[in-house]
């Protein structure tokens, strides 16, 4: 099954509680208000900084806060910042056991994974926010 870790989970979850504050937030108050534990907060927060998709504040008012609205942050921003690129196979042409001319699916599941990575780029953190948005009828 293909699944998005927790990490992942808690990353989104944790950009759109940042949105709602007009300060710098500290990972406690995060913590607090999500209910996720305040180390793997402060760990996703480190990763999301690294991508530059939130800020660090020091000093007085000091805490953490968003680099860009949610709706300028895509999810696959966010997959990428705390899994790594979104491949669904890791087929590399020179580390390949196959000959790649003999492999019925080289090529497919880049292919595949290109069209995954696209419906990452077209959803934004402000899109999951919005109930309306993604509801579908099942």
């Amino acid at each position: 099954m293909l699944k998005i870790s927790k990490l992942t989970d808690y990353a989104t979850i944790l950009l759109i509680h940042l949105s709602r504050f007009q300060k710098p937030t500290s990972s406690s108050v995060l913590a607090t208000e999500t209910g996720v534990p305040e180390p793997t907060v402060a760990k996703v927060l480190k990763m999301l900084t690294r991508a530059s998709l939130v800020k660090s504040c020091r000093g007085a008012g000091s805490g953490y806060s968003l680099s860009f609205p949610l709706k300028e942050i895509t999810l696959a921003q966010v997959v990428v910042a705390i899994e790594g690129p979104i491949d669904l196979v890791n087929c590399d042409k020179d580390n390949c056991r196959l000959i790649a001319e003999e492999c019925e699916l080289y090529g497919k599941w880049e292919a595949i994974s290109f069209q995954l990575r696209n419906v990452f780029e077209n959803i934004t953190i402000a899109d999951l926010q919005d109930k309306k948005s993604m509801t579908h009828s099942c």
